[in-house]
């Protein structure tokens, strides 16, 4: 059966929540690549959301949701293989490698499937795990802060040697709506100087120093973000865009094998 549908398109959806609604966005995807798109929408409303996504399931005999989960409570195991400091019993873990892993709430998994079982999600993903898919070459190569810049959050991970070492996630929903793009800017270069403080003021590795900063951005910020991050923290910086509902569709492509 897997050799007969690996002939037949695809149809990918990403849901991603966000302040206001859930964004919707949507591939036909045949042998890996891209063969129609259908643009991201803002939609409000669960009824609305499954009307949608039924409409658009009718253009594909295969269709795989996913959900990038952005509000649950989640964060990083830096050690997979020595857990047992950490209180796995309310949370699911995913490993990479055996050596660093993901957890996310039990609980808050319980409610996601309640809040979307008329539709059904065939993947849920964690914010940090599309960072490191999205940068896991780099990750191999070059210690650093990645950053995964959007409009709704920050979410920034240390690598040391290919390990995630650190991890957290702040909040940004507010910030877009301001009038002034400059204040804009300053909010966003604020929270990463304070990510860089929090990482230092956690001792998680006081022999490692934040000499490069990758920035995966979302929001489409010009240079001048790598400008004022490399003059008010002293480091290089290196910024690429990602669109951030294809990337999940690119991961949900990786799952299903």
């Amino acid at each position: 059966m897997k050799f007969l549908e690996s002939y037949l398109p695809k149809l990918f959806i990403t849901l991603i929540p966000s302040a206001n609604g859930v964004y919707l966005y949507g591939e036909l995807r045949k042998n890996t690549k891209r063969i129609k798109r259908y643009e991201k929408q803002l939609i409000e409303g669960s009824t609305a959301l499954e009307k949608r996504i039924r409409n658009l399931e009718k253009e594909s005999s295969l269709v795989y949701i996913s959900l990038l989960e952005t509000e649950a409570s989640q964060g990083l195991l830096p050690d997979c293989r020595n857990s047992e400091a950490f209180d796995l019993s309310s949370v699911e873990k995913i490993c990479v490698e055996n050596r660093w892993g993901i957890y996310i709430s039990k609980d808050d998994l319980f409610e996601r499937q309640k809040m979307y079982k008329n539709i059904g999600l065939d993947f849920l993903f964690s914010p940090f795990s599309l960072l490191y898919s999205f940068y896991k070459e780099r990750v191999q190569q070059s210690d650093g802060l990645y950053l995964l810049v959007t409009g709704e959050f920050i979410l920034s991970a240390v690598f040391k040697e290919s390990v995630m070492i650190f991890g957290e996630r702040v909040s940004m929903q507010d910030e877009l709506s301001l009038l002034d793009e400059s204040k804009v800017l300053e909010s966003y270069i604020e929270n990463i100087q304070k990510t860089v403080k929090d990482f230092y003021d956690a001792k998680v590795d006081e022999t490692m120093f934040i000499e490069k900063i990758f920035v995966a951005d979302g929001v489409d910020f010009d240079t001048a973000l790598e400008n004022r991050l490399e003059e008010t923290l002293f480091v290089e910086v290196e910024k690429q865009s990602i669109d951030l509902s294809h990337e999940v569709i690119l991961l949900s492509e990786k799952e299903l094998g």
